[in-house]
């Protein structure tokens, strides 16, 4: 159940609405927050632009500047863990936080933002009692199975309403900055379809813009597109690619050593290759590992007799950078001639997959 709702994973995000002024004020305490220097920032690719610095005393901080458009933005102190996210925009914007929780006031667009929240919530709840569940089921297949039943249906309906809010509101900033925050977790036809719920004026904005590059991106891997080829190397030192590999359907698996999802999965892929290796099978396992000890002993341990591949860079990884990689372990399914056919399938619906496609 790794992948999250898009909106789950922006849970503690709040904004504050556009007016009129030349500039933005952002005031407010936080409750723990360590004096030092803090930032405004907002995320550009996978690297952050400063757009304000401020001195955090008694938790306190002033900012002051002027942005372009709204954008989604973090306050954070240098040097220390945690980020506060917020919808940044030229007016006087309060931020309070404590053990009552996160409040921003002075926004009329913190209203709707407020009714994803109330989505999501109820979803996030849900969610945490379907995973202590699904830890509790110790194996049994039968539990695992409707657990998993229970929580795709949790997903689908709270996606579901989450549609149906953005349409409400195609043009406000709240939906695009919702939608930039959980992209990195979705796949090319989830978000174009989210995409295509906005108008031209939240399309035409900086984070419309973000949303159009991500699923540019995207298209390069979507299914029934032609995979990209790539080229890395082998535990044994030696270059392999892609295309090197040949069979009648291969199986990209990207995981790592320290993936404790792709190791638990690794005998289920051991079982699938054994049987239908002899039929046209082949697998080429990615890691992102950074370490080629670890990297070859869970090989080894694993008992991973199909070709690998690794540059060591971890999250890094050309190849994953390359297939949008965003959760391990991720799995991307080729005809003979490098079509992808699916992704992302695992266990027995993987096992189904291929005995489709070798029958």
């Amino acid at each position: 159940m790794r992948k999250l709702l898009l909106s789950i994973v922006a849970a503690s995000m709040t904004l504050a609405a556009c007016n009129a002024q030349s500039g933005y004020k952002v005031t407010g305490t936080v409750e723990g927050m360590p004096d030092g220097k803090a930032i405004i920032a907002t995320v550009n690719g996978s690297s952050l632009d400063t757009l304000a610095k401020a001195d955090v005393k008694n938790g306190s901080f002033e900012f002051t500047g002027n942005v372009s458009e709204p954008t989604g933005a973090y306050i954070m102190v240098i040097g220390q863990r945690g980020a506060i996210p917020f919808m940044l925009e030229n007016a006087n914007i309060t931020v309070n936080a404590g053990q009552a929780g996160l409040t921003v006031t002075g926004s009329e667009g913190q209203k709707i933002y407020d009714q994803f929240m109330a989505i999501n919530a109820t979803a996030q709840q849900e969610a945490m009692k379907l995973q202590q569940e699904y830890q509790a089921a110790n194996g049994d297949q039968a539990k695992i199975q409707a657990i998993q039943e229970a929580y795709a249906k949790l997903m689908t309906d709270a996606q579901a309403k989450e549609t149906e809010l953005i349409k409400a509101n195609p043009d406000s900033y709240v939906s695009t900055f919702v939608i930039v925050s959980g992209m990195g977790q979705m796949e090319y036809e989830q978000l174009k379809e989210r995409y295509n719920l906005l108008g031209e004026k939240a399309k035409a904005s900086a984070q419309g813009k973000a949303i159009a590059a991500q699923i540019a991106k995207l298209e390069s891997t979507a299914i029934g597109q032609i995979a990209p080829n790539f080229t890395i190397t082998t535990p044994e030192g030696e270059s392999i690619s892609l295309y090197d590999i040949k069979g009648k359907v291969k199986l990209i698996d990207f995981w790592a050593s320290w993936c404790g999802p792709c190791r638990g999965e690794n005998p289920h892929v051991v079982e699938i290759y054994k049987e239908y290796h002899p039929k046209g099978l082949e697998i080429f396992g990615v890691s992102l590992d950074n370490n080629k000890e670890a990297w070859v002993k869970a090989i080894a341990d694993d008992g991973l007799v199909w070709k690998h591949g690794s540059d060591l860079k971890g999250w890094q990884s050309a190849p994953a950078q390359l297939y949008s990689v965003s959760g391990i372990p991720h799995t991307v399914l080729l005809d003979e001639n490098n079509k992808i056919i699916a992704k992302n399938l695992r266990g027995d619906e993987l096992k189904q997959k291929i005995a489709e496609l070798l029958k």
